[in-house]
């Protein structure tokens, strides 16, 4: 079982301001991308934010922006930080630890608010685990009025629900998955990256071979062999969005399926199998 430690000092390399900029230059935007911004839009630009959330004592641990198309305006305004807490872990078995992590996505654009979400990353397998909005709330905070103790609010909420997550995971360790209920797992996964929905129309259009099935269910390392749902969750999440390993529907060529480089298919790929796997519980 999993349980919440405070004050843990984690032994852990934080970006510095100058890796934060060389990752996502947009982070020091000094005005709006976008020119035809509402009267009403207040400019806080993510860098505020990196410095606010270090006061609180989250510290930023990855960064990402949208790639540039073209020259098109607001195609690339969109960024993502990732920060960790070094004083919070969730002690797991066997040292299968985890830490919280706090995900903001935001642009400079106009086009949405701070959104934070709050996710897990488990250090052994080097994924990071971003909860679905039906398990746990994410949080907003628009561009008309930032104040530091609006922030400070949303750190407190997501950390005083730690305990709800934490009992989440605790869940899926006690509930053992059956070989179908496995299966049915990795299939769903794979339409899930596919941007298909499991159980629509254009969902039995999809039939994948059973080697492929199996290679998404084959463990990479000795801890996540077994059959609760945390353990079959993991394995399956990390094949889905790291890749590296080869796919074929029935009947038709194999082909390497690779990692997931857009942020924003990440998170949403993450949330939506986190989903799936919880909605076994």
């Amino acid at each position: 079982m999993s349980d919440i430690m405070f004050n843990f000092k984690q032994d852990e390399t934080y970006m510095s301001k100058e890796d934060l900029r060389n990752e996502c230059p947009l982070a020091f935007a000094s005005a709006p991308t976008n020119p035809n911004v509402s009267g009403k839009y207040l400019f806080v630009n993510t860098e505020t934010i990196v410095d606010d959330l270090d006061k609180l004592g989250w510290k930023p641990v990855q960064a990402a922006q949208r790639k540039a198309r073209g020259n098109a305006g607001t195609i690339f305004s969109k960024h993502m930080v990732a920060f960790q807490n070094p004083d919070i872990k969730i002690k797991g078995e066997g040292g299968d630890d985890a830490w919280p992590r706090i995900i903001m996505t935001n642009s400079h654009d106009g086009m949405q608010a701070f959104k934070f979400s709050v996710g897990i990353f488990r250090m052994v397998c080097s994924n990071g685990l971003v909860v679905a909005d039906e398990q746990f709330s994410d949080f907003k905070i628009k561009h008309k009025g930032y104040t530091f103790g609006e922030l400070r609010e949303v750190v407190n909420q997501a950390v005083a629900d730690l305990p709800n997550r934490v009992q989440v995971l605790n869940d899926m360790k006690d509930r053992v998955l059956t070989q179908e209920e496995k299966n049915k797992l990795a299939l769903d996964a794979m339409l899930i990256r596919a941007n298909i929905t499991p159980g629509s129309e254009k969902a039995k259009e999809f039939n994948y071979d059973a080697e492929t099935i199996e290679d998404i269910l084959d463990p990479k390392r000795d801890e996540d062999k077994g059959d609760d749902l945390w353990r079959v969750f993991n394995v399956v999440q990390e094949k889905i969005t790291q890749g590296d390993f080869h796919a074929a529907l029935t009947g038709a060529k194999v082909r390497k399926v690779r990692k997931i480089k857009s942020f924003e298919k990440d998170l949403k790929v993450n949330k939506e199998l986190f989903k799936l796997a919880t909605n076994l519980i």
